[in-house]
């Protein structure tokens, strides 16, 4: 697709948008035929403990080792309940800063979601520090769909292709499983029933993340964002505490995040539908013109495309008065690819 198409149709999308997604003032009834219609990945934290600390990411600063936070389980059981009453469909994933499968509890949760979305597509990203024959034998068995991997080299050498080599090696004789390259440095892998590729990233301060402002990178005081973000409207993401956050460069457990906290899902009356119709006001400013604020100015994740290209009110109340963009909402049916497929 030709990049000045995709900006169009990103314009166009924006101001198709129903009025109802981006406001709070709705019920909760709607906000559930909302997030049926356009969350496309539920993203998650089973526990708080991740087993490296990579220089690209915040925990090298922030403490994830020495204590290990347990998602409750009547907050894991509340989230797939609520996923439940939807048939939800879409991707469930196991992801953010933490490392999904070093707790033994992964297996079980996995198998619960397995049970009772048959429908969802379920995935763990991991590090696989703790993958081998026993645990990828017990994720298969669990029912899970699909396994991102990241083979992360040691910090700094990330381009020693002996290093590269080695950790590859090591892999391929504590799993068993057959690596195919099929681009530079990006293999799948064969072996299971279960769908597994893995990378070798190398990342640099000119390509990573600033984590909402978490790392200090060059890039942080030059850049601005003012392009439109879709990320919470498609995207919802719930911390190992509870914690309902704006997005997925967002934690909780960071004092400079505190603001991007939506709502705290261990209260008996927050549903996930409660959670995603409080982010209404937060996908109106990330789909309008003009600089975004707080954590989101320095971020630079999905920028397509100039600010022009947002949400325009005129342009958007025209749609709506011509029926048209109800007419898309009502069509919108889930087709094609899952996240992560």
């Amino acid at each position: 697709m030709h990049p000045w198409a995709k900006l169009v149709g990103k314009a166009i999308y924006a101001n198709m948008l129903p009025n109802d997604l981006l406001s709070s003032q709705i019920s909760i009834e709607r906000a559930s035929d909302l997030f049926k219609r356009y969350v496309e990945l539920v993203e998650i934290e089973n526990h708080s403990y991740c087993n490296r600390t990579c220089w690209f990411c915040p925990n090298v600063f922030m403490d994830r080792r020495s204590v290990n936070h347990l998602m409750s389980d009547t907050l894991f059981d509340k989230i797939i309940h609520d996923l439940q009453t939807i048939d939800y469909s879409q991707t469930l994933v196991w992801s953010r800063y933490h490392e999904p499968m070093a707790d033994d509890s992964i297996y079980a949760r996995v198998s619960k979601a397995r049970r009772r979305l048959p429908k969802a597509y379920l995935v763990i990203t991991s590090n696989g520090d703790y993958l081998n024959k026993r645990s990828l034998a017990r994720l298969e068995d669990s029912g899970l769909d699909r396994l991102l991997l990241d083979l992360y080299l040691p910090d700094h050498k990330e381009h020693d292709p002996a290093e590269l080599e080695s950790s590859l090696e090591k892999f391929r004789k504590r799993t068993e499983l057959v690596l195919e390259e099929r681009a530079t440095r990006e293999y799948v892998i064969s072996g299971s029933p279960i769908k597994i590729t893995m990378g070798a990233p190398i990342y640099t301060k000119e390509n990573m993340s600033t984590r909402g402002g978490l790392m200090d990178l060059p890039k942080s005081k030059t850049y601005t964002r003012l392009a439109a973000c879709f990320a919470p409207i498609h995207h919802v993401v719930i911390d190992y505490n509870g914690k309902g956050m704006l997005c997925c460069q967002a934690r909780s457990d960071a004092s400079q995040h505190a603001d991007s906290i939506i709502m705290d899902l261990n209260k008996p009356e927050n549903t996930l539908f409660h959670f995603y119709r409080a982010l209404g006001p937060a996908r109106a400013g990330l789909v309008s013109p003009g600089l975004k604020c707080g954590i989101c100015v320095t971020c630079d994740r999905s920028d397509d495309g100039p600010d022009k290209l947002a949400r325009n009110r005129t342009v958007a109340a025209i749609l709506r008065a011509s029926g048209l963009s109800k007419g898309v909402e009502a069509a919108k049916v889930r087709g094609g690819k899952r996240r992560y497929e």
